[in-house]
């Protein structure tokens, strides 16, 4: 669902990145949906299903498909893929037809396709995870042994030094960021599954044509995921763990930056229209904006585990609405991030 807040361009890049909603964007999911569609048409030469000219002739299609307008075809049956094959098939012979997508379903391309965009989208979550903790690594070295209130329930406490509480921030992202390789081993299973999740029926090839296209996608091959969305729920969960570790540190951020406490010193704009002593924390408000955001996100993700029977469609379009969303606001926090810690000019109990 677009919100015109994030994508006119009024807000610049608060509330949105670029990056990451370009992994979603039509022209990018196409793509990998016609990674998953070449990688079968080259197994059915491969196990035979079909004559191996056929499936040259039909690879040639599809690399040489170039239209985006497939939102026709999900007006009509509710997703892209139906169209895609049938532009696929077009031009090409009957024997070159039957080398697209032949045992392939729907949810094979689309499910496919959207590992392999979060795999992408993890890539640059990453990257940045680990820019952000070198940076507060930075301020650890810069501003470590400087003194600074602890404080509990927002009350002071006791005496301790900036090292206490950036390494608090610090800690569970180093922590994140070891975790995002179990997500990514999660993720990374090809679907594959047939009409109903049995592979192997009725279509006796799926089961030997799957086997080639885990391996020419750099993919795993597990057991049919079609009702099981563990590990979209996975990815959601550890989007939820980064964005809500950086709101942390924006909230305490925003505490610190507070006229009468003055424990951090940022420099960069935040002016006010109508006072003009004022310099608003305006990153750190947005991480805690999009990590409240995020973990609201995640409670709706959830609800995409539960699909009726062997394939839902309901459920299914729920991951569609969430999953990049939480994705770009995840981006988007990173980004703040980054730019906030860099404007740190002095964190401690002022002189």
């Amino acid at each position: 669902m677009t919100n015109a807040f994030t994508t006119s361009g009024l807000f610049g890049g608060l509330l949105s990145d670029q990056a990451i909603a370009q992994e979603f964007d039509a022209p990018a999911f196409t793509a990998r949906m016609l990674a998953f569609e070449a990688a079968w048409t080259q197994a059915l030469g491969a196990c035979g299903v079909v004559p191996a000219h056929d499936a040259e002739t039909a690879l040639t299609a599809i690399r040489e498909f170039s239209s985006e307008n497939l939102g026709h075809g999900s007006d009509r049956d509710g997703l892209p893929v139906p169209a895609l094959v049938a532009t696929l098939k077009s031009d090409l012979t009957k024997g070159a037809a039957r080398a697209v997508h032949t045992g392939a379903t729907s949810q094979d391309v689309i499910d496919t396709a959207m590992v392999l965009t979060c795999l992408a989208v993890m890539d640059r979550l990453t990257d940045r995870l680990h820019r952000v903790i070198a940076a507060l690594e930075t301020v650890l070295d810069r501003f470590g042994s400087a003194p600074l209130t602890a404080r509990t329930r927002m009350q002071a406490a006791l005496p301790a030094t900036v090292a206490l509480r950036v390494d608090a921030w610090r800690r569970p992202l180093v922590d994140h960021l070891a975790r995002a390789a179990d997500v990514r081993v999660q993720l990374a299973i090809v679907q594959i599954g047939g009409p109903i999740g049995t592979r192997e029926m009725p279509q006796v090839h799926v089961a030997d044509c799957a086997v080639k296209v885990a391996e020419t996608l750099g993919l795993s091959l597990g057991p049919v995921w079609h009702a099981d969305r563990s590990r979209i729920i996975a990815l959601g969960h550890w989007l939820a763990l980064v964005a809500g570790s950086l709101g942390k540190i924006g909230q305490d951020v925003a505490l610190m930056v507070q006229q009468g406490v003055d424990e951090v010193s940022l420099s960069g704009g935040g002016g006010s229209s109508a006072m003009a002593h004022k310099q608003n924390p305006i990153g750190a408000e947005m991480m805690v904006a999009m990590a409240r955001y995020v973990a609201g996100q995640q409670g709706i993700l959830g609800q995409a585990m539960i699909h009726e029977q062997e394939r839902s469609g309901a459920a299914w379009a729920l991951e569609w609405l969430t999953l990049p969303a939480m994705a770009e606001a995840t981006g988007a926090t990173l980004n703040h991030a980054e730019s906030l810690i860099a404007s740190i000019e002095r964190i401690g109990v002022p002189d």
